[in-house]
């Protein structure tokens, strides 16, 4: 986390982490970890709890709870190191209950109260919920079933009308990748989003705050007196808060989507924000504390279970499997190739090597193509007839010959005119004594990008509104053009692993 006090007021992390109010659904007091008096309160504690605002600042926490079940598990809590709590603690405060939701930062204990209203699920409601929404988060055993598994189980937990995984690439640009939704809800399946959505500052902060719940998009939000720390004098740092207000831009932008409800759940692989499960609602949300936990234990199985399937161990283990099930199989050099008559499960052991969509294998003048391959015109032509260009080009990466690219418009004068199929490019030579190689494409990822719908259809009121998926896409577009999704250094090696043995075969 930054250093606060080397941070100006406008700072976008300043903002999003102290913006000096709640969101409504709750209240919110901050203490003196070692004497348990109040030193800030949210201004509607006073309605809240039903007894007038201005006696809470100074104020011992024991006037206000007078649980002293309650005053004991908060302070065992602070005596632990570091300081943990076992949310929520259940409080009668006027007569009203009150889920008490309390996390020690920055020097300070900060105590929500969140109000049950009648009839919210008991604790055995809530265990049988867990029980099955855990157990069919046990089931899936591919990756694909995981993308299926995890929006559902958070679905039939909180009865969100729309429940996305969305999922960032290296550049932190975003794709939905997943999807449960109730009938008659648009599909946002496949939906591409620039960085910009969702920016650095907001990123960190999803790192370190695993839910984020938004009940009521632009509810009614309470200041919370006095703004600052009493004990570093910096702005009130509300990062970890469960009831933090939020930032204008967001309520714009969910606005513009017509969303009236929103939650999040992080997403952590490998120590970095792999993506998020972000849920829509188009009326209030009424979830309680203890259902939004096991919303959370869902996205913790799926965090764990994903890890298991992107370890990278295990993914350089089937990369290397595959490339030498290729080069055990497949007629890769011989002439035969180019009149072997492909079986499809043949070529997508070829393009699986590498994972692309496309193949061309190129033996002194012929060429053969399986799956989705650019117009080889041109590039036929340069190898032909410039040698000497081609040559210099394979040896751009290694002195044995490897070229790859995921923006062939910048790397070949007529690379324009390949890119729709062909935008990424890798190229191997698969013998010393002939003019052979092996290509493997992919297309531009704006072709590549599936809608759920004509994103040239903007479905917001507002003409001029800054944000909505659609006016994102355009973004996306903007941001992507001309490129693939990059090669990864375990597909280039196994690329190399596959010109190496080829051409020791044949020397």
């Amino acid at each position: 986390m930054p250093d606060m006090s080397a941070i100006g007021p406008e700072s976008p992390y300043l903002r999003l982490r102290s913006p000096g109010q709640i969101q409504g659904f709750g209240s919110m007091l901050v203490l003196h970890p070692a004497t348990l008096r109040i030193l800030n309160a949210s201004k509607n504690v006073g309605s809240e709890f039903g007894s007038p605002a201005t006696r809470f600042v100074g104020a011992s926490l024991a006037d206000v709870l007078q649980d002293e079940a309650v005053i004991t598990d908060i302070t065992d809590g602070l005596n632990a190191t570091p300081p943990s709590f076992t949310n929520p603690l259940l409080a009668t405060i006027g007569g009203q209950r009150f889920d008490v939701i309390l996390h020690y930062h920055d020097g300070l204990l900060y105590a929500e109260f969140e109000r049950l209203a009648p009839g919210a699920p008991t604790r055995t409601d809530m265990d049988r919920l867990s029980d099955a929404a855990i157990m069919g988060m046990l089931v899936p055993e591919t990756i694909d079933e995981l993308m299926l598994a995890g929006p559902e189980a958070i679905r039939s937990v909180s009865g969100f009308d729309r429940v996305l995984l969305y999922r960032f690439d290296d550049a932190f640009r975003g794709q939905v990748v997943g999807e449960a939704r109730r009938q008659g809800v648009e599909s946002f399946k496949g939906m591409f989003f620039p960085e910009s959505d969702i920016g650095g500052p907001a990123r960190a902060l999803y790192t370190e705050n695993f839910c984020r719940y938004i009940p009521q998009i632009g509810g009614a939000t309470y200041t919370v007196e006095p703004a600052d720390n009493a004990l570093t004098n910096q702005p009130l740092d509300m990062s970890q808060a469960v009831l933090r207000a939020v930032a204008p831009c967001h309520v714009e932008y969910l606005s513009n989507m017509g969303v009236t409800a929103s939650m999040s759940f992080s997403i952590v692989a490998d120590g970095r924000l792999w993506g998020l499960f972000a849920c829509h609602h188009y009326s209030i949300s009424q979830l309680s504390y203890t259902q939004r936990l096991i919303c959370e234990q869902i996205a913790m199985m799926f965090a764990s279970k994903l890890a298991s399937h992107v370890e990278p161990a295990a993914i350089e283990q089937d990369m290397m499997a595959r490339c030498q099930e290729a080069l055990r199989t497949l007629p890769i050099l011989d002439q035969t190739a180019l009149s072997h008559s492909w079986r499809p499960a043949e070529e997508k052991l070829l393009l699986s090597v590498v994972n692309a969509e496309g193949a061309a294998i190129y033996i002194n003048g012929q060429i053969g193509e399986v799956g989705d391959c650019p117009e080889f015109t041109q590039l036929h032509a340069y190898i032909d007839k410039t040698p000497d260009d081609f040559d210099r080009l394979m040896r751009m990466y290694d002195v044995n010959g490897l070229f790859y690219t995921s923006s062939i418009a910048s790397a070949l004068p007529f690379g324009a005119e390949m890119r729709e199929h062909g935008s990424g490019m890798m190229v191997v030579p698969l013998s010393r004594s002939q003019r052979s190689f092996l290509f493997w494409f992919r297309p531009e990822l704006v072709v590549k990008a599936t809608w759920a719908g004509n994103p040239s259809e903007t479905k917001v009121q507002d003409l001029n509104a800054r944000y909505s998926p659609r006016r994102s896409f355009a973004a996306w577009q903007e941001d992507i053009r001309d490129r693939s999704e990059p090669w990864t250094k375990l597909e280039i090696a196994n690329a190399l692993t596959l010109r190496d043995q080829m051409l020791a075969k044949v020397s």
